[in-house]
């Protein structure tokens, strides 16, 4: 006589593991959430912690900003970039990549400066930069490259895969 509780619910794990291992070399449970980043699958929860940080620090340093909302995908490097800093390639096209995307106010406040007497009269207001995109590398969660916008990035972040809002 089959009891409810622990019993059964070991018992059905163990009929999964069988149905799910036949006929392959792993046992992996169907319920599982998968751990590897794969393009075209929502981000893994272990990786959700490191993006934010990852997030929080560069908006940080672009600016002080509090970002609005920062959603993550997982795509590769190769569309990342496409999305992140339109026009620049790479190597590493099909690498596995997190590409994170934030709306909020951010300042680019790194690069020459204007010098001289003249120089605040000829310096131009940089438009409102409202967009930051990050790639990172999906294996070792480092940066790869980043970019500021003041439009949306040309290559929507939905349209390489479930997006992730890491804050909204």
């Amino acid at each position: 006589m089959w009891a409810p509780g622990w019993p059964w619910a070991l018992t059905w794990a163990g009929y999964r593991i069988m149905i799910t291992g036949c006929g392959s070399g792993s046992v992996r449970l169907t319920s599982e959430r998968a751990t590897v980043a794969v393009p075209g699958s929502p981000v893994p929860a272990s990786a959700i912690p490191r993006l934010k940080a990852i997030g929080d620090r560069l908006a940080k340093e672009n600016g002080g900003a509090v970002p609005w909302w920062i959603s993550a995908v997982v795509t590769t490097q190769e569309k990342a970039l496409a999305s992140a800093t339109p026009g620049a390639g790479g190597p590493g096209g099909k690498t596995v990549v997190y590409l994170v995307t934030m709306k909020g106010h951010f300042k680019f406040e790194r690069g020459p400066r204007l010098m001289g007497p003249q120089a605040p009269e000829h310096r131009t207001h940089a438009p409102p930069l409202n967009y930051q995109s990050v790639v990172v590398s999906a294996k070792t969660l480092q940066v790869i490259a980043w970019g500021l916008s003041p439009k949306p990035p040309p290559v929507a972040p939905s349209s390489l895969g479930p997006v992730t809002w890491l804050k909204r």
